[in-house]
C-alpha cells in the first residue's frame, strides 16, 4: 500500500487515537470507571435524600405558617362572640369557628408529618453519608491519581493534533475533501479493510468489504495494492484499504 492511501490510513489511525485521547482527557479513565459509577450512584442517593429532607423542611415551614394564620383567625372569631347581637350572627360565627378549628387541626397534622419526614430523612442521610465516607476517600485518591496523569494525556492530545495537521497537509485537496466527507458520515469507522473470503463450495476466494461484506472487484483490489488508489466501497462508501499482510 502506497501513495495517498497510505497517508489516509495513517491519518485515520491518528485521528482515531486523537478522539480516544480527547475523550479520556474530558472523562474518566477506564481503570477507575467502575469506581466512578459506584461513587456517582451513591452520591445520587445521598443527594436524593438531602432533597427529601429539604422538601420536608419547606413543607414544615409552610404548614407552620398556615397553622399560625388559622390560629390567628380562631382567636379573632373567639373575640367576636361577645359582640354578636342576633342568633343568626351567633350561628354563623360558630360555623366559622368550627371551620377554622378544623383547619388548625389539619395544619397541626401537616406540621407533625413534615417534622417526622424531616427527622427520618436526616437519619437516612446520616447513615448514607457514614457508609459513603470510605468509598469517597478511595474515589478522591483515585481522582488525585488521574489528575496527576492528565498533563501527560493533554500533551499526547497536542502531539496527535499536530500529527493530524501534518498528515492532512500531505494529501491533495480533492483526496482530503473525500476523506473528510466519509469521516463526517462514519467517524472512527470511515475506513474498511478488504478481506479475502473463501465461500463454501466456491472454487476461488472472493474479496469483500469487511464493514458491509459487499463484494470488491478484483480490479479494485489490484488498484489498491499496486497503486494505492483511494477507492470507496460500492455499497457502504467507506474507503477501502488492504492490510500489510493482505497486500
Amino acid at each position: 500500500m502506497s501513495g495517498p492511501l497510505k497517508s489516509i490510513v495513517l491519518l485515520h489511525q491518528t485521528q482515531v487515537e486523537l478522539v480516544g485521547a480527547q475523550k479520556r482527557l474530558a472523562g474518566i479513565p477506564e481503570w477507575m470507571r467502575e469506581l466512578h459509577e459506584e461513587h456517582s450512584r451513591r452520591q445520587a442517593e445521598i443527594d436524593a435524600v438531602a432533597l427529601r429532607r429539604d422538601e420536608a423542611e419547606r413543607a414544615r415551614r409552610a404548614a407552620e405558617a398556615a397553622l399560625a394564620d388559622a390560629q390567628e383567625k380562631a382567636k379573632k372569631y373567639q373575640s367576636q362572640i361577645s359582640q354578636v347581637s342576633t342568633q343568626r350572627e351567633y350561628t354563623a360565627l360558630l360555623k366559622e369557628i368550627d371551620t377554622v378549628k378544623a383547619q388548625v387541626a389539619e395544619h397541626e397534622k401537616d406540621v407533625l408529618e413534615a417534622i417526622e419526614q424531616y427527622d427520618q430523612a436526616g437519619k437516612d442521610l446520616g447513615e448514607l453519608r457514614d457508609a459513603f465516607r470510605e468509598l469517597d476517600e478511595r474515589y478522591q485518591a483515585e481522582l488525585a491519581k488521574w489528575e496527576s496523569e492528565k498533563p501527560a494525556v493533554a500533551r499526547r492530545v497536542e502531539e496527535l493534533g499536530r500529527e493530524v495537521e501534518e498528515l492532512r497537509s500531505r494529501l491533495p485537496r480533492s483526496t482530503l475533501s473525500f476523506f473528510d466527507r466519509v469521516s463526517d458520515r462514519y467517524g472512527t469507522q470511515a475506513l474498511s479493510r478488504v478481506v479475502k473470503i473463501q465461500a463454501r463450495g466456491a472454487a476461488n476466494a472472493m474479496w469483500h468489504c469487511e464493514a458491509c461484506s459487499f463484494n470488491v472487484r478484483p480490479q479494485v483490489v489490484v488498484e489498491i495494492r499496486n497503486g494505492g488508489a483511494v477507492t470507496a466501497c460500492d455499497s457502504c462508501k467507506r474507503i477501502l484499504f488492504l492490510a500489510d499482510d493482505d497486500a
